[in-house]
C-alpha cells in the first residue's frame, strides 16, 4: 500500500505524511540540511508585506511634493497612512530595544528576521496596540506560526516587566480606535525619538 503524502505549502513538493508539519499557515516539510520551508515561507510573506508598504509610501510621497495626486497635506491627514507609519515606527523601536534579549515566547536567542510580537493581540485591542509593555521581540516562528504565543509569553512577560504591569495591559483589552491622523503622527514621532535615545 503506498504511503500517504502531503504537499509542502512552500516548496510544493510532496512528502510522506510523517515528514509534514501542519500549522495555521499551511503544511510544511520538516527542516532538512538544504531547506527550511517554514522560515523561508514566512520571510517571503514578510518581504511581500514590506514591498506593499514601499508601494504605499511611494504613492503618497514623503518629501512634501506632489506625487500621484497626493500632497504632503493629504499624506499627513490620511488616517490609514499615518496609522501604518506609527506601527512601523513602534515596531522598529521594539526590535531595536529588544535586540539583545531572548524571544519572549520560547526563550531562545532572537534569530535574524525576528519581529515585534504583541502579548494582547493588536487587532481588536487598540488601547494596547502601541504600548511598549505589550510588544516584545519574538522569533518569527513563534509569532507567525504559533499565533503569537507558544504558551510561554505571559510567564516570560511577568519575569521581564513584573505582574503589576502585565495586569495593567490585560485590563486594557478591547475598546475602539478613535485616534486622529495627527495623533498617529505624534506616536510615530515619539517612537522615532525613542529609537534615537537607545
Amino acid at each position: 500500500m503506498p504511503t500517504a503524502t502531503l504537499k509542502c505549502t512552500h516548496c510544493k513538493q510532496r512528502w510522506p505524511r510523517e515528514e509534514i508539519i501542519k500549522l495555521n499557515a499551511g503544511s510544511f516539510c520538516r527542516e532538512g540540511t538544504d531547506r527550511n520551508c517554514i522560515i523561508d515561507y514566512a520571510l517571503n510573506k514578510r518581504n511581500q508585506a514590506a514591498a506593499k508598504a514601499k508601494i504605499l509610501k511611494s504613492a503618497y510621497g514623503t518629501n512634501g511634493g506632489r506625487k500621484k495626486g497626493k500632497t504632503k497635506a493629504n499624506y499627513d491627514n490620511d488616517r490609514k497612512t499615518r496609522k501604518e507609519a506609527a506601527k512601523q515606527a513602534c515596531h522598529a523601536y521594539i526590535r531595536e530595544r529588544d535586540k539583545a534579549d531572548n524571544c519572549i515566547c520560547c526563550g531562545e536567542p532572537l534569530k535574524p528576521g525576528y519581529q515585534a510580537g504583541h502579548y494582547i493581540p493588536s487587532g481588536q485591542n487598540p488601547k494596547v496596540r502601541y504600548d511598549p509593555d505589550n510588544i516584545h521581540g519574538q522569533n518569527l516562528n513563534c509569532n507567525y506560526f504559533r499565533g503569537g504565543d507558544s504558551g510561554q509569553y505571559r510567564e516570560n512577560l511577568i519575569k521581564k516587566i513584573g505582574l503589576k504591569r502585565v495586569l495593567r495591559i490585560e485590563s486594557l483589552k478591547g475598546g475602539t480606535d478613535t485616534r486622529t491622523p495627527q495623533q498617529f503622527k505624534r506616536l510615530e514621532t515619539y517612537f522615532k525619538r525613542k529609537i534615537k535615545e537607545l
